[in-house]
């Protein structure tokens, strides 16, 4: 089986919608309203947001493929491209998703430490993202992976304001 990770491109905008979405949608079934699901993705995720996301020089995108199909995205941010003015020390996976049938095997570890080796790269000395407090099985994955909670932000999905905790580890 050929794993591998890529940078996303402009041509793969409607790739990167389709699985946006269908992650999101999956992860919070039963979460949200149909309405409040339509209204998110057409705030988040229509293809005019999603080029303006790949041509910031501040936000970087990589599709995770298993045997050349797409299996997950990641999204990190640094400046002012970051969701929370954390500053210039540090980098944000503001996005981490896989299909559910490639969800487990190390691949969510092979993102964070590509996002550990954006930071290095870039030198920053901090990495931060923010998890919903309900969400424990990703909470427990990001603690296993040595972020720990630092505070919390709002996270609008349609109508509803869910509370986001923000957690960080040192680079």
């Amino acid at each position: 089986m050929s794993e591998y990770i890529t940078m996303i491109e402009n041509m793969d905008v409607s790739d990167l919608r389709q699985i946006s979405e269908t992650t999101f949608y999956d992860t919070f079934e039963g979460e949200y309203s149909d309405d409040d699901f339509n209204q998110f993705f057409k705030e988040s995720y229509n293809e005019k947001v999603l080029l303006n996301e790949l041509n910031n020089p501040n936000s970087f995108h990589y599709f995770y493929k298993v045997n050349d199909q797409i299996a997950g995205y990641l999204k990190l941010n640094v400046g002012n491209a970051q969701t929370e003015p954390k500053g210039v020390d540090y980098l944000e996976i503001q996005r981490i998703y896989f299909y559910k049938t490639y969800q487990g095997g190390g691949r969510g570890q092979k993102f964070i430490q590509l996002a550990l080796d954006k930071a290095k790269e870039l030198n920053k000395n901090k990495v931060w993202l923010g998890v919903w407090e309900h969400n424990q099985q990703a909470l427990s994955f990001y603690k296993k992976h040595g972020f720990e909670v630092t505070g919390q932000h709002e996270f609008i999905t349609g109508e509803v304001v869910d509370i986001d905790l923000i957690m960080e580890r040192e680079v």
